[in-house]
């Protein structure tokens, strides 16, 4: 075998002492025996190797692993406007969205505690971007300036900090994470990105067995356990409020549900404290909610088919005749048996539980009046019972004060557009004059309400406004109808009418299908739910 004769190449040496190292100069030892390498001693130096070596390899991008999830200040803003922003969803989104428990949450963040990895960044940015669009501050003429926050900022990164995979949002802050973006998607009117975010939450439901208590891990804490009840809870209400508003089914149920309702209240009670707890009226809601879940399966079920398909199994068994009076009459006498504070209307005060029991107030007139509705539907309710309802409703929420209305924003309100739909249900044909009459009133007390609270939801004037021209449109149609009708009848009136004749024409007009209102004009209604089309902001689409 041939062999190489040439000379062996000499290897670079892996490491430099110090000195050729700082110089850059070749480092090659002296001898085998000596420790000094031939630069060092040809200087007179000792020959160290005391740096520290530096890891090869790609260096770490800032931004990644850890670091990734904490605070900065040219990003987030300072340390203050974030504790701001905190202390003002505690002050107007919690009293309804109470998804963490107040005390353990301040203690974590003052204690540095959050963010402290990539779930709790996911919540405080989705805290933040709730309370964001309500940022505001009093100038010197006592007019109210939104500071220059963009809550995009703040959307972005809790959604960034949001993972794809279920099994990675088994903690509850995740989950906590993912229902506030889901609240904040409700109120900036991004529908796609609410269903992909209420497709998360679903998904993660069911990978940890979430619906059912039993299947939580036996040493979760008290305070763990509480707050994945409100979590659960305010989720199932925000569903059953979108599936009214938007159309979709229920996908957690009620009767498939084991979670018991929150108890534990955030404040030290003390004797004077327990006259100001309002996790009793919250929970109350939560029961409006559920009976408002069969109420809507009811109402959908009489209004679909059973015969447009194959199905071997009809559903009509479901439908029970006093299934809305069976619910309302429980729901009165737990509305009779509820404290004073729940039931009448207070104004905004600086008292923070007060003001809670004031949130709980408001909510339950608007829900209550809903369910009753509903239950009317269930029942065959006429057109006329229904806006009777309705007009109730317009008079007990204008007596609620702006500021609670203001708070809780857009979800509220929307629950006018679930009236809307509901009227509209029962225009399923002509409507005599009398009949619109009523309707008539409805929508010009709902367009006042709403130019009322113009000053508190900027899309309330517009909507008032698109009901207001909507109504002169019908009244020109009418107006037009029957200055036709007198022409044509003039030239065939005899010179004398009998008084009975007289009667009978009045009772002819109000029946004559010429004088119908055409339905056509009835179901383009203009309700507040026509908020949710567009966007604010953002384009939803980006994020779904």
């Amino acid at each position: 075998m041939a062999t190489n004769s040439g000379p062996i190449k000499r290897q670079r040496a892996t490491k430099a002492c110090d000195f050729c190292h700082a110089r850059g100069r070749k480092c090659a030892p002296k001898s085998d025996e000596a420790p000094d390498c031939v630069t060092c001693h040809d200087f007179g130096v000792s020959c160290t190797w005391n740096r520290v070596a530096k890891r090869r390899g790609a260096k770490p991008q800032p931004g990644k692993g850890l670091a990734r999830w904490t605070l900065n200040d040219e990003k987030h803003g300072s340390r203050e406007l974030v504790q701001h922003l905190i202390d003002l969803y505690f002050l107007q989104s919690y009293p309804v969205v109470n998804v963490v428990f107040e005390r353990s949450f301040r203690e974590k963040w003052h204690g540095d505690q959050i963010p402290s990895g990539q779930a709790s960044y996911a919540l405080l940015m989705a805290i933040c971007a709730l309370s964001a669009p309500r940022l505001q501050t009093v100038n010197e003429n006592g007019q109210r300036d939104s500071l220059h926050v963009n809550p995009d900022i703040y959307l972005e990164e809790a959604l960034a900090a949001i993972p794809n995979e279920t099994t990675q949002m088994r903690s509850t802050e995740m989950m906590q994470a993912l229902g506030l973006v889901c609240v904040t998607a409700l109120e900036r009117r991004m529908a796609p990105l609410l269903h992909k975010m209420f497709g998360f939450f679903h998904a993660a439901l069911a990978e940890q067995g979430f619906c059912d208590e039993k299947q939580w891990k036996p040493d979760m804490t008290t305070i763990e356990r509480e707050e994945r009840r409100r979590l659960f809870w305010y989720m199932y209400r925000l569903e059953v409020h979108t599936s009214l508003v938007m159309g979709h089914v229920v996908r957690c149920p009620d009767l498939q549900s084991n979670v018991a309702y929150p108890g534990i209240p955030d404040e030290l009670l003390t004797m004077s404290g327990l006259e100001m707890e309002w996790l009793t009226g919250w929970n109350f809601v939560t029961d409006l909610y559920r009976g408002m879940e069969h109420l809507i399966t009811r109402f959908r079920l009489g209004r679909s088919p059973q015969s447009i398909d194959r199905r071997m199994l009809r559903t009509d068994f479901i439908s029970q005749d006093h299934l809305g009076h069976q619910i309302m009459s429980q729901l009165n006498a737990a509305y009779d048996s509820l404290p004073d504070r729940f039931k009448t209307t207070t104004a905004f005060s600086s008292d923070v539980r007060c003001d809670r029991c004031g949130y709980q107030t408001a909510n339950i007139v608007c829900t209550m009046q809903l369910v009753e509705m509903l239950a009317f539907t269930s029942n065959e309710a006429t057109l006329l019972q229904a806006c009777q309802t309705a007009h109730n409703l317009i008079d007990k929420i204008s007596t609620i004060h702006p500021q609670f209305l203001r708070a809780m924003s857009l979800g509220m309100l929307q629950e006018l557009s679930g009236f809307g739909q509901i009227l509209s249900s029962f225009i399923g044909k002509d409507l005599s004059k009398s009949e619109y009459t009523k309707l008539r009133t409805v929508m010009l007390c709902m367009a006042d309400l709403l130019q009322n609270l113009d000053g508190c939801l900027p899309a309330a004037g517009q909507s008032a406004k698109n009901l207001q021209h909507h109504v002169r449109d019908i009244d020109h149609f009418l107006q037009s109808r029957e200055d036709h009708r007198v022409q044509e009848q003039i030239p065939l009136q005899p010179p004398i009418v009998p008084m009975a004749d007289q009667t009978l024409s009045i009772s002819e007009t109000d029946l004559d299908p010429m004088m119908m209102i055409p339905p056509e004009l009835l179901q383009t209604i203009p309700w507040p739910g026509e908020w949710f089309g567009p966007t604010d902001g953002m384009d939803g689409g980006i994020y779904a």
